[in-house]
């Protein structure tokens, strides 16, 4: 006989598309927890079973008539109730990645009838969760139009904005108001984060994935070394059926529209930035085999991906300083055949029922071919010839091997080793020609002989490890582990040109200043300028990582459970020398939350979570403060330069002193520990809190409401002013600082202690000889807030967020709105309105002088977004996807490079600052001199300059499913950007011109970027 019982929890594959995500175990693994109810329960016996692979494992029911499968992978299992053999009961679940699947069975007849489950009602919202986020997918990634990326799938999310373009390819992503350097990635539970900088992570095809869970917030105790957002990722498995599929992707660059240009001098002048050559060309097949090695034992799925792209674009010459100059190249990358080649492999071994292997291996290792023209965009010229073809290396491999054991019905283990290995270098063909730029308003530029840039080694290497347990009884669930990663990096950095020197000319406008050095141009016109820069070094470098957790799920009444948790992380980094150069380790951190079905029946429930979230410091760091870089400027005036090179030739320093035209912002020395670290800092840290509230407005309609509110409680960023000398200082800006000096002394003005004034511009720098990096005895001091003069750091986030989550079995479709405000004084890792990449080492906090006018709307501050996306099924052969964006733009500023107080104490030898040299100088005291106390600033704190345009974006899908000759076909064809509209996205909020006050840079307000053109992709799959 038939039974259909109400069920209070979710059953995933409907949960899955609607975005319920809840806590697991292992970052790869789901479980089953359900519950029967009979008249006698101390003879039954509860079975999961997945028909797909044969596995199958029997367990008791405990006196309290639940039941828990931990730690399964994904997938569709059979759950059979049995007495002596004989079945009573039977239920099919769907569990997905990270969420909880909870079947009931009602046995209080007693019954020696089977019965089976069938057209169960679906409660659509989940009352066993507490964290938020969204899970998604293969099934519905296949039908909506999303571009083959992780950072694409997380924009689905609620509260996730698209970074800014400037961090590499544009593929990043901001959780909850923080940077996009402060996520981290997991497939498979291996991490693939980026481990240099935290921006962007591994991937695989997405022909790979099984489904995705995107983690926005009140995640548990386990994750950890993110202060954003966690992207988690499963790959497919083999099964006990054998399955080949093929499928093609092609995305023609003759089917995408033109981009736009942007101009100088309020759009009226040359041209800035030039998209209307950007083209891009992508073919790839994927050819996927899967199936048992051994039946119901060994499975395999393998993966081959042959790609072929080609990128177009015009740029600038790369060297960091793209705020003050126009495009001048047009580069040509190409990646195809064997030196574009993914393979990927996943084997599953169920050793017993009791014992689970899997090994996951993948390599997207390429070589792209760069080749570089010299570009004019105001003509459109190209040069005949390449000014230089560089090979990137990018890409690399990873592999894991994850074990899962049931040591008993309660008592769960789980371990987990890992590598990733990725590189970044990139080889140029022309070492002969150094970095060239002309940062002036003329039609004709001055340009170099080549690309410049710089050669050497440049990869990462992560090791790791994990062990997870869980053990549950009663009423409670206690999970504990322990993971340990080792982050190896090299980077070397030898620039390129005979003195590896990057030349850049400018123009220094009447009475401006030079940023960082005693000069001003006293004449009533304007002076031609070139600035030469240094910048190299590097070798190799390490950070570790180890943390520990516990936690306690405990349903402490049928309707109420609540979660606490408490992680320890220890962060550790040492320099190219092998001496440490930090160590932290953390309080405490508290993960706290509830989940309460209010009215007992599984149709809305209130909850709450609280947690602390620390962010390990990235390898950046240490490349940039302890791996002997050498970094300085030296300005000069010059008569000509080489019309090959571009060289300039009759260089006189400004001050006609070399030492005094100098700024020196490294010296090659890697200090340790004890003259990096301040006593008093405490690592990144941000707590967080949410209040949420589901509803289940019909069986296939829910809506949800959350309020979030995020602050950094400890900003950890580096200190380089006066009472830093001769190395940068790792702080809390707003605390003392404690720490022991290096060879170069300075406690103050006039201090009788110091030997080296930094004040004094005919200082001898030769005193910079004295460093060694190592702490000199007896030189500990106390540097006092009030001295370093630093603000106390403050970044918050407070949102709304209201969803709408529709799903029937041929209309699938969610609807999101964010109301958001971000604010503070600073971003967070990295600084998005200056495009600094430097994670954890940005200007920010660099001098007191730059965070005067610092707070206010932060550059990732988008205070509307809507979010609608989803399919319909036409019919049982086509589908229509749809995935659109309407967003509101981010707030501007306006940087200038002086400032009113020119005491070094305050201000230092670099950075944007809010404040505006008006070109006045009025002579109060009559001395016939333009003295920096008579100059007048405007100041313009940060996000008052008006916003970026809304920005809205459709995409569109449709695919048709037909059969040939037995075999399963599928034709996709998805329009990106299907109105075309293409609104700036970034514009140039640099006012005044490199390190020069008061002389306007011609490109401010020109936009950097705008949304991508309209573009179409076209696929084909089989499956047979």
């Amino acid at each position: 006989m038939n039974k259909t019982f109400n069920r209070h929890l979710t059953a995933l594959a409907i949960a899955a598309a609607l975005g319920i995500s809840a806590p697991a175990l292992a970052n790869n693994t789901s479980n089953i927890v359900g519950s029967v109810k009979a008249e006698r329960l101390d003879d039954l016996q509860v079975t999961a079973k997945d028909p797909q692979t044969g596995y199958s494992r029997q367990i008791e029911i405990s006196e309290s008539g639940s039941f828990r499968f931990a730690q399964l992978p994904p997938g569709n299992y059979e759950i059979q109730i049995t007495r002596d053999g004989a079945v009573l009961a039977t239920q099919t679940v769907r569990l997905s990645l990270g969420v909880n699947a909870s079947p009931s069975f009602d046995l209080s007849a007693d019954s020696a009838e089977r019965i089976e489950i069938t057209g169960a009602r679906i409660a659509n919202v989940d009352v066993s969760t507490t964290d938020s986020g969204l899970v998604i997918g293969e099934f519905d990634i296949d039908k909506m139009p999303i571009a083959r990326n992780m950072t694409a799938v997380a924009l689905l999310a609620p509260g996730v904005v698209k970074g800014d373009e400037g961090f590499g390819d544009g593929n990043t992503a901001s959780f909850g108001g923080a940077s996009v350097a402060e996520n981290s990635c997991y497939i498979n539970g291996l991490e693939v984060t980026n481990t240099r900088q935290g921006l962007g992570c591994g991937s695989v095809p997405f022909e790979f994935y099984k489904e995705f869970q995107v983690k926005t917030g009140g995640y548990s105790a386990m994750f950890g070394r993110t202060t954003g957002g966690v992207v988690n990722a499963v790959t497919k498995s083999g099964t006990n059926e054998w399955e080949f599929a093929a499928t093609a992707n092609w995305t023609p660059a003759g089917l995408q529209e033109d981009g736009k240009a942007s101009r100088g001098s309020g759009g009226t002048g040359n041209i800035f930035r030039d998209n209307r050559v950007t083209e891009h060309s992508e073919y790839d097949v994927t050819l996927s085999a899967s199936g048992p090695i051994i039946e119901d034992s060994l499975f395999i799925y393998a993966l081959v991906n042959p790609r072929n792209v080609t990128d177009k674009f015009a740029s600038d010459i790369a060297d960091g300083n793209a705020f003050y100059r126009p495009d001048t190249e047009y580069r040509v990358r190409e990646a195809s055949g064997g030196d574009n080649l993914f393979w990927g492999v996943k084997l599953d071994w169920d050793v017993n029922d009791d014992h689970r292997l899997s090994y996951f291996a993948y390599s997207d290792r390429r070589d792209v071919t760069e080749d570089i023209y010299a570009y004019n965009p105001n003509t459109g010229e190209t040069s005949s010839d390449p000014t230089g073809v560089n090979i990137r290396k990018r890409g690399g491999e990873a592999q894991s091997l994850n074990y899962t054991g049931y040591w008993t019905d309660s008592l769960t283990v789980s371990a987990m080793a890992g590598e990733i290995e990725t590189q970044y270098s990139t080889v140029p063909s022309n070492t002969e020609c150094p970095s060239v730029s002309d940062s002036r308003n003329v039609p004709n530029p001055i340009l170099g002989c080549g690309p410049g840039g710089s050669v050497g080694d440049n990869l990462d290497k992560n090791t790791q490890y994990r062990l997870d347990l869980e053990y549950a009884f009663e009423n409670h669930l206690i999970r504990a582990g322990w993971d340990y990663q080792e982050r190896e990096s090299t980077r070397i950095t030898d620039p390129i040109g005979p003195d590896g020197m990057a030349w850049t000319y400018s123009t220094l406008a009447p009475n401006a200043s030079i940023q960082g050095i005693p000069f001003t141009n006293t004449t009533d016109q304007s002076m031609e300028i070139v600035s030469g820069r240094f910048f190299g070094g590097g070798g190799s470098f390490k950070s570790e990582l180890t943390a520990y957790y516990i936690e306690d799920e405990w349903q402490l009444t049928d309707n109420f459970k609540v979660n606490i948790g408490v992680r320890k992380d220890i962060f550790e980094g040492d320099g190219t020398t092998g001496r440490q150069l930090y160590k932290f380790d953390t309080d405490i951190a508290p993960r706290l939350g509830f989940s309460w079905d209010i009215n007992g029946d599984g149709e809305s429930k209130l909850y709450a979570t609280w947690g602390r979230y620390y962010l390990p410091v990235a390898n950046n760091t240490i490349y940039r403060s302890a791996s002997n870089i050498s970094d300085f400027t030296t300005y000069y005036t010059y008569t000509g330069h080489d019309d090959r090179t571009g060289v300039p030739t009759g260089l006189t320093p400004v001050t006609g002193v070399e030492t005094s035209s100098t700024n020196f912002t490294t010296i090659p020395v890697a200090p340790e520990r004890a003259v990096f670290q301040t006593e008093e800092a405490d690592p990144f840290a941000r707590d967080e809190l949410i209040i949420g509230y589901e509803q289940s407005l019909s069986d296939d309609l829910a809506f949800s409401v959350r309020g979030t509110y995020r602050e950094v409680t400890s900003a950890l960023d580096d200190y380089c002013g006066a009472y830093a000398y001769p190395f940068c200082l790792l702080v809390n800006p707003g605390k003392s600082a404690t720490a022991f000096k290096d060879g170069v002394y300075y406690y103050g003005e006039g201090d009788p202690r110091n030997n080296l004034d930094p004040h004094d511009p005919d200082e001898d720098y030769s005193a910079f000889d004295l460093s060694d990096g190592i702490a000199d005895p007896g030189s500990r001091s106390t540097t006092s807030a009030e001295q370093l003069g630093l603000p106390e750091a403050n970044n918050e986030y407070l949102a709304l967020q209201t969803e709408f989550r529709y799903r029937r079995d041929d209309l699938r479709m969610n609807f999101i709105y964010t109301w958001s405000r971000s604010t503070g004084n600073f971003e967070g890792a990295v600084k998005s309105d200056i495009d600094q990449a430097d994670a954890g080492v940005t200007q920010d906090f660099d001098f007191p002088a730059l965070m005067d006018g610092a707070d206010g709307y932060q550059a990732n501050d988008r205070r509307h977004v809507f979010k609608l996306f989803g399919s319909y099924d036409l019919n049982d052969d086509w589908s229509l996807g749809w995935n659109s964006t309407l967003a509101s733009g981010r707030p501007l500023s306006a940087f200038g490079q002086g400032y009113p107080d020119h005491n070094p104490d305050v201000y230092g030898s670099y950075g944007d600052t809010f404040y505006i040299f008006t070109g006045q100088c009025p002579d109060s005291n009559g001395d016939g001199a333009c003295n920096q106390d008579e100059k007048i600033y405007n100041f313009i704190p940060r996000g008052t300059v008006g916003r970026t345009p809304w920005t809205f974006n459709i995409d569109m899908s449709l695919a048709y499913r037909f059969d040939i000759s037995g075999v399963e076909m599928r034709a996709s064809l998805d329009v990106f950007n299907v109105l075309n509209t293409q609104e700036a996205t970034s514009l140039n909020e640099h006012y005044e011109a490199r390190r020069s006050e008061g002389t306007p840079n011609p490109w401010y307000g020109a936009a950097y970027s705008w949304q991508a053109p309209r573009s179409v992709r076209f696929g084909i799959e089989a499956r047979f």
